[in-house]
This record gives structure tokens, C-alpha cells and sequence, in this order.
């Protein structure tokens, strides 16, 4: 089935992206002031929280990463659970604006970062609950 083809290599390249947040988890507070100065992101002090918090999300990220590949590379035996995803994503979306709006992120991260969000949404819900059942028709 071509769709389930285009969804394994949607969740296996999605999942790359989201692991490359480890690096996140590694590496120096100045180089993560740096990046987010270049950035044009609101600076920051770098303090026990605000490290422990981006550094944890980085980790979440990274795990969420790791899940989306696993599927990727066993689409066929998690339909169930992806369909469920979907929704968990679809939900997802309100808190990932509210949180992008009490944060006051710069504004292409918002639309990245929702956008992000939907195509998850989108491409679990467009993922079959179930593989029809192939019958073999020829004697």
C-alpha cells in the first residue's frame, strides 16, 4: 500500500529531526545562548531552571524522536496505537498555542513549531486503523 509507504517514511523522517534535539541536552550554556541569540530569540539568563526546563524538553523531544522511529520502522503492527497519537496530537495543538503565546516565542517558531504539530495530527489520523485484508483470487 503506497499511503503506508509515504507515512513509514514520514514518521521515520520526522522522528530524525526529533531526535537531533540530544544535542540540546549536551551542550554548553554559552553555545545555547549563542544559538539563541542568532536567533533573534527573547534573551535569557541562564539559571538552574530555565537550564533544568530547556534541557528536560530537549530530552522529551528527543524520546518523542526515538517513538516516532520505532513506529516508522513497525508502521504495520502500531496502526492502533498511531490512530491514538493522532488524536493526543490533535488536542495537543490548543496548549502548544497557549504556551507559544504566553511565552512570547518570535513568530516563526510559533507557525513552525503548530505547523509542526498538525502535520503529526494529520499524518497519524490519515494513518488506516487497520490493513485491509489481502485474499488471494488466483487458483
Amino acid at each position: 500500500m503506497k499511503r503506508i509507504r509515504v507515512l513509514k517514511f514520514l514518521f521515520v523522517w520526522f522522528g530524525i529531526v526529533m531526535s537531533s534535539a540530544i544535542l540540546f541536552v549536551f551542550i554548553p550554556n554559552s553555545t545555547m545562548t549563542w544559538i539563541g541569540a542568532n536567533l533573534d530569540l527573547p534573551a535569557f539568563e541562564i539559571t538552574p531552571v530555565f537550564e533544568y526546563m530547556a534541557r528536560g524538553m530537549s530530552s522529551i523531544c528527543f524520546f518523542s524522536g526515538v517513538i516516532l522511529l520505532y513506529i516508522g520502522f513497525h508502521i504495520r503492527e502500531h496502526l492502533r496505537l498511531i490512530r491514538f497519537m493522532g488524536w493526543f496530537a490533535l488536542i495537543s495543538v490548543p496548549v502548544v498555542i497557549f504556551i507559544h503565546v504566553k511565552v512570547d516565542t518570535p513568530y516563526w517558531w510559533k507557525v513552525c513549531d503548530v505547523a509542526a504539530m498538525l502535520f503529526l495530527t494529520a499524518m497519524c489520523l490519515l494513518t488506516p486503523a487497520e490493513l485491509p485484508v489481502e485474499t488471494n483470487t488466483t487458483r
